[in-house]
């Protein structure tokens, strides 16, 4: 039998890889949802503002899924914003899963944000490392992870949790560094800027190709523990500099068109290394 699976935050870069992937599974019956409409009207596309517990109540009823993969979220540093995007819209998806019968499972998105400084800079960060965010973002997203253990304490549901580190991949937003250099390459290669401005270059991160991500995703939602959180990434650190002179290179561009300032983010301190231990994950 097909399962009814939905993806909430269709259209955006996860959504839109993850439905790809889903299209070809013959044992899912897919279903999308976002708060536009796509370019390409879909039957299986619903419009839905996830931060109204009824328009959200009533697409849980019409579509009845017994999986959803709850990919809505933002990430501008912002509280309210962010906090509207993360956590009521979590909050919403759980309470209508609460009103479904035979139950239904649910991944949630969570964030290394949440972390904050590891316990060491040389040593992967595990899922019971304390979390202490430095960032608005990092504690909206641990926000989200203690609605998770309060509704599976209060209600039984079944939901799992994956914490992502950096992803990587064609359309990643420019919210975020590869995302933003990727534009500014674009920029530059059409004349519009004479020099690439970057942050400080040696921060290190752990980047995951969002294929690979997604793949861990698919694992968890089919084979993780309810309640439990799973790290996704490579297990490793790359600096920004390293990366950046990939994806130069790949466009024949030399690291001279490079000019690293000094700039912060209003309610965010700097994580100067982290990166993930993945043995969780790669266990399932």
């Amino acid at each position: 039998m097909r399962k009814r699976t939905l993806i909430t935050g269709a259209s955006g870069f996860t959504g839109r890889h993850l439905a790809a992937e889903l299209a070809l599974d013959k044992t899912c019956e897919l279903f999308l949802a976002d708060r536009n409409a796509p370019n390409t009207p879909s039957p299986r596309f619903s419009v839905c503002d996830f931060s109204d517990m009824n328009a959200v109540a009533r697409l849980m009823q019409k579509v009845r899924p017994d999986k959803v993969y709850h990919l809505i979220g933002s990430y501008t540093n912002e509280f309210n914003t962010d906090y509207s995007s993360n956590v009521l819209t979590t909050k919403n998806i759980l309470d209508a899963v609460r009103e479904l019968e035979g139950g239904c499972r649910v991944l949630l998105v969570g964030s290394s944000a949440e972390y904050g400084f590891p316990i060491s800079a040389k040593l992967p960060v595990t899922e019971d490392q304390p979390c202490k965010p430095v960032s608005i973002y990092g504690l909206v997203k641990l926000f989200q992870t203690e609605l998770m253990q309060a509704y599976i304490r209060l209600y039984r549901l079944n939901i799992v949790s994956v914490r992502p580190f950096n992803l990587l991949g064609e359309g990643v937003s420019a919210t975020l560094f590869a995302g933003k250099m990727a534009q500014e390459i674009r920029r530059y290669m059409q004349g519009e800027l004479r020099e690439i401005t970057t942050g400080k270059l040696s921060i290190r991160r752990d980047y995951i190709d969002i294929t690979e991500a997604i793949r861990y995703y698919r694992n968890v939602m089919e084979r993780g523990k309810a309640g439990e959180i799973y790290n996704v990434g490579s297990g490793k650190s790359t600096s920004c500099r390293e990366l950046l002179r990939g994806m130069l290179k790949k466009k024949g561009l030399s690291f001279a068109v490079v000019r690293e300032g000094k700039y912060g983010v209003p309610g965010k301190i700097v994580v100067p290394e982290i990166f993930a231990d993945i043995s969780k994950v790669t266990k399932l």
